[in-house]
């Protein structure tokens, strides 16, 4: 607790007396003694001087004395009588009351090295109580890191920390997600602004004192404090109590985590090995019942830890029972496919994995009715992974697209797809625009309805002749004839196959 020119008044055995008022709660950084008509080059700044007043008999005036003292801002000035004196001269309270600088009588009885005395008892005192606090502090923490699981451990570490510094706590990992609490936090944004921050040496953003844990250039969290001032030493000591402490948490929790992503990983080993009774035997850890539905992701990603880490994040956040596996830039997943029965809610959910992770592709497979079944499916999520590798941008294909004449047209390289196109539904499309006509949309009708003629007419609401007419058009522009199997495919193909700029089929 710092001391104060109050805490000097307070105290009886000194037996000082205020003469002119000022800030009394004022810090005191040191107690200095001079009879220099000018100290100022000695001084940094919040000491409370001493003087007796001997510079007055080298015709010093008090107005100059106070002004140096002013000038190096102190906390306060203390007055001693001498025997003969009949108190502190009125040009010395004067220069003081106009300077503000509070002005204390030090009595004939009380020597100047009996406050001095004080004030360094005092701050000893005042240290070996922070000190005590912090080794209180640190024993409780080391209890608090020996909680099971790293949550509840990064918790009771921001409560105590909060408790000890009577501030807002807060501890994030290195980008910012936020790990433990107690009080207010800020948002995500401010919280990855004050993780970077950390990271590259600085110990305060927006009223937060923060500190990185561990070292290097990517530090494992961030604890921060929120406090009205920065430069709070004792803030600071709490803090660095709880660094090594939170480093330790996540370190240990690190070592729980891979080791139970290699476990993950020989999951799906064992699945694609066809080792199911193996595999069926690990799958309960992970909240999986092996006789239950099981439903497969496979992810195409870039950033593989990031991608792991999002993966993991994902199955809590969204509370879905599931394993997660990297293999080469492949990440695979294996969920309670209960809550999946229908491929719309599959997509949706691997839609959601995708912007998650940052997927370049995420293929879905069918929901297996149990293990048994499992490895099916997860080669069609990995061969629906590879279309969606073909077509880019965080695509999502399901399984169910595989085995169709999509998959065979999206695999074909664009410049054939587009020469194939053009060379049947180029001629078509020109006549349309010239003529008015709808000599495509026509052809798309008759091959989805089968080539019958009447339920054709009947949907475009012309005469059957006049649909005679164009569909001989058609096999006149093209070549073609609609009275032949391999030609109407071909037709049909025609009109499937995505142009440059289009998008593809939806999954």
């Amino acid at each position: 607790m710092p001391t104060t020119i109050r805490d000097l008044l307070d105290e009886p055995a000194l037996g000082l007396e205020l003469l002119v008022d000022g800030d009394l709660d004022r810090e005191i950084r040191w107690v200095h003694v001079t009879e220099l008509a000018d100290a100022s080059p000695y001084l940094v700044g919040d000491e409370f001087v001493l003087t007796a007043g001997v510079w007055r008999g080298r015709r010093h005036s008090a107005e100059g004395f106070v002004r140096a003292l002013h000038s190096r801002d102190v906390a306060g000035i203390g007055y001693g009588l001498l025997v003969g004196d009949d108190g502190v001269p009125a040009a010395v309270r004067k220069a003081c009351k106009e300077a503000g600088v509070p002005l204390l009588v030090v009595p004939l009885s009380t020597p100047f090295v009996a406050i001095s005395q004080w004030f360094v008892d005092r701050l000893a005192a005042d240290r070996e109580q922070a000190l005590r606090e912090t080794l209180r502090l640190t024993a409780d923490l080391l209890v608090a890191a020996e909680q099971p699981s790293a949550d509840s451990a990064l918790s009771s570490v921001a409560r105590l920390l909060r408790r000890s510094t009577g501030h807002d706590v807060w501890i994030a990992d290195d980008a910012g997600h936020l790990l433990a609490r107690a009080g207010a936090a800020p948002d995500s944004p401010t919280r990855q602004r004050a993780a970077l921050a950390a990271a590259h040496g600085r110990t305060e953003i927006d009223g937060w004192v923060v500190q990185p844990v561990g070292s290097g250039r990517t530090p494992a969290a961030v604890i921060a404090v929120a406090v009205d001032d920065t430069d709070d030493l004792q803030v600071r000591s709490r803090i660095d109590a709880a660094r090594p402490v939170v480093g330790l948490v996540l370190a240990r929790e690190r070592a729980v985590k891979e080791s139970e992503r290699r476990l993950a990983g020989e999951v799906v080993s064992l699945v694609l090995g066809r080792q199911v009774e193996s595999a069926a035997a690990r799958m309960p850890y992970y909240g999986l019942d092996p006789d239950g539905s099981l439903l497969p992701f496979v992810c195409a990603v870039a950033d593989r830890e990031h991608a792991l880490d999002s993966a993991e994040r994902w199955l809590e956040d969204t509370d879905v029972s599931g394993v997660v596996a990297l293999r080469g830039d492949e990440l695979m997943l294996v969920v309670d496919g209960r809550p999946f029965r229908d491929s719309a809610g599959a997509v949706a959910a691997a839609s959601a994995l995708a912007q998650r992770v940052g997927a370049i592709a995420v293929g879905t497979g069918s929901v297996a009715d149990d293990v048994s079944g499992l490895r099916r499916s997860l080669v069609q999520a990995r061969q629906a992974c590879e279309l969606g590798r073909r077509r880019g941008g965080g695509a999502v294909v399901s399984h169910d697209l595989t085995g169709s004449h999509t998959l065979l047209l999206a695999l074909q390289d664009q410049d054939v797809l587009d020469a194939f196109r053009e060379s049947l539904l180029a001629p078509m499309e020109d006549y349309d625009a010239q003529h008015g006509s709808s000599l495509v949309a026509t052809l798309r009708t008759f091959l989805d309805t089968g080539g019958r003629w009447q339920e054709t007419a009947d949907l475009l609401h012309v005469h059957v002749n006049t649909l005679r007419n164009r569909l001989e058009r058609v096999e006149s522009l093209t070549g073609r004839r609609l009275d032949s199997t391999p030609d109407r495919v071909d037709l049909w193909l025609a009109l499937q196959a995505p142009s440059a700029g289009t998008p593809a089929p939806e999954a």
